[in-house]
Protein backbone atom coordinates (compact mmCIF):
# COMPACT_ATOMS: atom_id res chain seq x y z
CA UNK A 1 0.00 0.00 0.00
CA UNK A 2 1.27 3.45 -0.98
CA UNK A 3 0.56 6.47 1.22
CA UNK A 4 1.69 10.01 0.43
CA UNK A 5 1.74 12.98 2.79
CA UNK A 6 1.69 16.12 0.69
CA UNK A 7 0.58 19.71 0.14
CA UNK A 8 -1.29 21.10 -2.85
CA UNK A 9 1.45 23.56 -3.85
CA UNK A 10 4.39 21.12 -3.71
CA UNK A 11 5.95 20.44 -7.13
CA UNK A 12 7.39 17.05 -6.16
CA UNK A 13 3.97 16.05 -4.78
CA UNK A 14 2.37 16.91 -8.14
CA UNK A 15 5.04 14.92 -9.96
CA UNK A 16 4.48 11.90 -7.68
CA UNK A 17 0.69 12.15 -8.01
CA UNK A 18 0.94 12.27 -11.82
CA UNK A 19 3.38 9.33 -11.87
CA UNK A 20 1.12 7.18 -9.67
CA UNK A 21 -1.91 7.89 -11.85
CA UNK A 22 -0.06 7.28 -15.13
CA UNK A 23 1.24 3.96 -13.83
CA UNK A 24 -2.05 2.93 -12.20
CA UNK A 25 -0.48 2.74 -8.75
CA UNK A 26 -3.18 2.93 -6.10
CA UNK A 27 -2.32 5.39 -3.34
CA UNK A 28 -3.84 7.20 -0.39
CA UNK A 29 -3.00 10.86 0.00
CA UNK A 30 -3.19 13.10 3.06
CA UNK A 31 -2.64 16.85 2.89
CA UNK A 32 -0.47 17.86 5.85
CA UNK A 33 -1.90 21.39 5.85
CA UNK A 34 -5.59 20.71 5.30
CA UNK A 35 -6.40 17.45 7.11
CA UNK A 36 -6.09 16.60 10.80
CA UNK A 37 -4.92 13.06 10.00
CA UNK A 38 -2.28 14.40 7.61
CA UNK A 39 -0.98 16.86 10.20
CA UNK A 40 -0.96 14.28 13.00
CA UNK A 41 0.75 11.56 10.95
CA UNK A 42 3.27 14.04 9.54
CA UNK A 43 4.25 15.08 13.06
CA UNK A 44 4.57 11.48 14.24
CA UNK A 45 6.80 10.78 11.19
CA UNK A 46 8.97 13.77 12.19
CA UNK A 47 8.29 15.32 8.80
CA UNK A 48 10.68 18.00 7.60
CA UNK A 49 9.41 18.37 4.03
CA UNK A 50 6.95 16.91 1.56
CA UNK A 51 6.21 14.55 0.08
CA UNK A 52 6.71 11.71 2.48
CA UNK A 53 5.84 8.49 0.68
CA UNK A 54 5.32 5.23 2.52
CA UNK A 55 5.34 1.90 0.72
CA UNK A 56 4.31 -0.63 3.33
CA UNK A 57 6.76 -0.06 6.17
CA UNK A 58 9.41 1.64 3.97
CA UNK A 59 9.74 5.41 3.67
CA UNK A 60 10.87 7.84 1.01
CA UNK A 61 11.32 11.56 1.61
CA UNK A 62 10.84 13.56 -1.58
CA UNK A 63 10.17 11.90 -4.91
CA UNK A 64 12.14 10.49 -7.82
CA UNK A 65 10.84 7.86 -10.21
CA UNK A 66 13.95 5.68 -9.83
CA UNK A 67 13.92 5.90 -6.03
CA UNK A 68 10.22 5.15 -5.84
CA UNK A 69 10.46 2.20 -8.24
CA UNK A 70 13.23 0.67 -6.16
CA UNK A 71 11.09 0.97 -3.03
CA UNK A 72 7.90 -0.19 -4.75
CA UNK A 73 9.38 -3.23 -6.50
CA UNK A 74 11.14 -4.41 -3.33
CA UNK A 75 7.78 -4.43 -1.46
CA UNK A 76 5.89 -6.56 -4.01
Amino acid sequence: EVVMYSTTRCGYCKKARRYFKQNKIAFEEYDVEKTAKGRRDYQSLNGRGVPIILVGSRRMDGFSEAGFNQLYVSQR
